[in-house]
């Protein structure tokens, strides 16, 4: 007896084929099983994150090294008190959307329901505001609302970090998932009764968006972080200047007398009280008056180094930040290389919210059903300008192909194009072949005008002006016209 017919005698089955028809559908499904089991097997990393990553800097910073990270409410009334902080962080975020924005691939449907995505939430204005968010507060949130059957998302909301943040635990550690990424985010806000409570919100309901970071930190780090002690010490110094020039004008009085009379001290202290700039007083014998002034301060010598501190902080050029035509910025050269340094960073800063924005297009694709557009900044026209010619030079000197060149300039090329070119003869190639044939042509007139001699190949004009210094029969070049 075989052994499948001991197995169906064992289980009760009766046939050999349909012990087999059973084995079949054991064998598919436990390949289904499998199969479940790949996908839905998670990747789990082999080290934790740091104490310090998971510290949430929501309403005020937890005991460890965040303790010296400084709470985004003091960061945000920075903004808002400091004229170039304020300049410098919006100049950022005018640089970001001033040259516009496209959506480029996708379907008809994806592109038009993304543009108008854009538009409800405010336009250019979302991502201005996005990005002083971001450079304020280190993190930037916006949220999809979405409509009721959850197939829509209706407008991009901005959310303010002061009270928001990831979910955290009673001890204020973020609390994490199995991935050991963050769980979820959270709002914190307080009753009526001024009890705190934690509103829970899926992660996948938020963009978050950050310019700045550090290590496995999962928060920002704000732009004005590094600049916040030095801001503030500015503006006690601001503060201290505009006193002491009130004080420089209005001259502290003080009277000295021999009287030990209370009587006569009231009076003289209601004297001098009513002393003004425009009074002559004239005094007794035994009573003197002192005036006290801080006189000139230096303070335009030391706002200097506080402004230099905020230019370096925010990368904003000094000209650039106060509006001032002065050269304390340096010269033009200097400015020059400083506003395409600023470029650069105002360029990085676009792709952080490109890739924050296809993500959400990326995301509404899946709810809608469409296929999502790629959102990009239109290049900073000197930037363009720059890559043009960087490209040509490399293609004119066969550094790259073609086709790299066109990459490099934000052009596609395909078979058609490239089939179109290929016969083409390009301005530069001209160029070379007629300099070409001009040198071949002065080539030959030489050799025609010095033709071989002994010791000196044809077009060579070796010798030449010894023989007409020593042979009688060269017509001298001196003989004057008559």
């Amino acid at each position: 007896m075989s052994f499948l017919d001991k197995a169906a005698s064992f289980l009760k089955i009766s046939g050999r084929n349909k012990l087999k028809e059973e084995l079949n559908v054991t064998r598919e499904q436990l390949a289904v099983a499998q199969k479940l089991l790949e996908k839905s097997e998670e990747v789990t990393p082999l080290t934790n994150w740091s104490s310090i990553a998971k510290e949430e800097k929501r309403i005020e910073d937890p005991q460890g090294y965040k303790l010296k990270r400084v709470p985004v409410k003091q960061l945000q009334h920075l903004y808002t008190s400091n004229q170039f902080v304020f300049r410098g962080v919006n100049v950022r975020a005018d640089e970001i959307i001033t040259r516009g924005y496209e959506l480029i691939g996708g379907d008809e449907k994806g592109i038009e329901a993304c543009d108008n995505l854009i538009k409800v939430s405010g336009g250019d204005n979302l991502f201005w505001q996005l990005s002083v968010n971001t450079d304020v507060s280190g993190d930037g949130y916006l949220e999809k609302v979405l409509n009721k059957e959850k197939n829509k998302i209706m407008v991009l909301k901005h959310v303010n970090p002061i009270n928001f943040g990831y979910l955290t635990g009673d001890d204020g550690k973020i609390i994490l998932n199995s991935k050991k990424l963050p769980k979820a985010y959270m709002q914190v806000f307080y009753d009526t009764d001024g009890k705190e409570e934690k509103h829970e919100i899926p992660k996948e309901r938020i963009a978050h968006l950050k310019f700045n970071s550090f290590a496995d930190e999962f928060n920002g780090i704000s732009s004005l972080q590094p600049v916040y002690n030095t801001t503030v010490r500015l503006m006690n110094m601001e503060q201290a200047a505009a006193e002491a020039a009130v004080k420089t004008a209005n001259p502290l009085l003080v009277g000295h007398t021999e009287t030990k009379s209370l009587r006569e001290l009231t009076q003289w202290s209601g004297v001098l009280n009513n002393i003004s700039a425009k009074d002559q007083v004239f005094l007794p014998q035994g009573v003197t008056l002192k005036m006290l002034s801080p006189g000139y301060q230096n303070f335009s010598y030391y706002s200097t180094y506080f402004l230099d501190a905020v230019v370096a902080a925010l990368g904003v050029p000094k000209a650039i930040l106060t509006g001032s035509s002065d050269m304390t910025g340096g010269n033009r050269s200097t400015i020059t290389v400083q506003s395409r340094h600023f470029y650069s960073v105002i360029r990085a800063n676009q792709r952080y919210v490109e890739e924050c924005m296809n993500n959400i297009f990326s995301y509404y694709a899946d709810l809608a059903g469409f296929e999502a557009p790629i959102f990009k900044f239109i290049d900073i026209a000197e930037d363009a300008d720059r890559a043009g010619q960087r490209a040509v030079e490399l293609y004119a000197a066969n550094l790259v192909t073609l086709s790299e060149a066109r990459t490099m300039i934000g052009l596609e090329t395909p078979k058609t194009v490239a089939q179109e070119l290929q016969g083409v003869e390009t301005e530069l190639e001209k160029k070379t072949k007629q300099l070409q044939e001009d040198i071949d042509l002065k080539k030959s007139d030489m050799e025609v005008f010095h033709p071989a001699k002994p010791g000196s190949p044809a077009g060579s004009q070796k010798g030449n002006k010894k023989e007409q210094k020593i042979n009688p029969d060269v017509p001298s070049v001196r003989v004057k016209a008559k």
